[in-house]
């Protein structure tokens, strides 16, 4: 399977539309859109599939551990999850952060579970803009929060965030970075929803998800 990556995949790309004449999808003329060829068809990417935006959404590590463990509001979530992405409404991408940070839970089937999720999609390394927006957070994190004890992931944390939020419309990080973000105006800037992991933003996305499956 071919691993796709989101660098050439802008927002503005979701206006762009495929056209399926043979039961295979093609870009139309510039449409500048990336897509996963698997199994002989083509899996759009942040495209309009037959009249439907297709959205992206990042999941964190917290997102992919309570699936895994089946906690409450999950694993109501997974099939959802699932249902969304088999029927193209959202396109789950990978990130270097899943794979830092799943080497420190290997009795976990964390990354098996991503694999499934995202077709090989993933996000790209960062370039100029998304290391403006790293820096972004980071100062608000330094101004906001000065009596904050720093943690080895935050820098990772951040690096992630500036990377999935002009790209992934719909995105979950722990509550304390979702503030971050927020303060930052990112959030706004790029239209994209937050999802902390309290049970109730669980059950938000889940309802979104719904929304996005039945208008697939």
């Amino acid at each position: 399977m071919e691993r796709i990556s989101l660098c050439n995949v802008p927002r503005q790309a979701n206006e762009q539309h495929l056209v399926d004449e043979t039961n295979e999808f093609e870009p139309c003329a510039a449409a500048g859109v990336s897509w996963l060829r698997e199994a002989g068809r083509a899996r759009p990417i942040g495209a309009t599939v037959r009249g439907c935006e297709m959205e992206l959404l990042y999941l964190d590590q917290n997102y992919l551990s309570g699936i895994v463990k089946k906690k409450p509001a999950f694993d109501e979530l997974e099939p959802v999850l699932r249902k969304a992405v088999t029927c193209w409404a959202i396109g789950v991408p990978e990130s270097e952060a899943h794979r830092l940070e799943s080497a420190r839970r290997p009795d976990l089937p964390l990354l098996e579970l991503l694999h499934e999720l995202s077709g090989g999609l993933t996000l790209p390394q960062p370039g100029a803009r998304e290391r403006s927006f790293e820096r972004r957070l980071t100062a608000i994190l330094a101004r906001d929060f000065p009596e904050r004890l720093g943690r080895s992931s935050d820098s990772l944390d951040l690096r992630t965030l500036a990377l999935a939020l002009p790209r992934c419309r719909l995105l979950t990080c722990d509550a304390f970075m979702l503030d971050v973000v927020r303060r930052s105006g990112l959030d706004v800037r790029f239209r994209c929803q937050l999802f902390s992991g309290r049970r109730s933003n669980v059950e938000r996305l889940r309802r979104r998800l719904e929304a996005l499956v039945a208008g697939a």
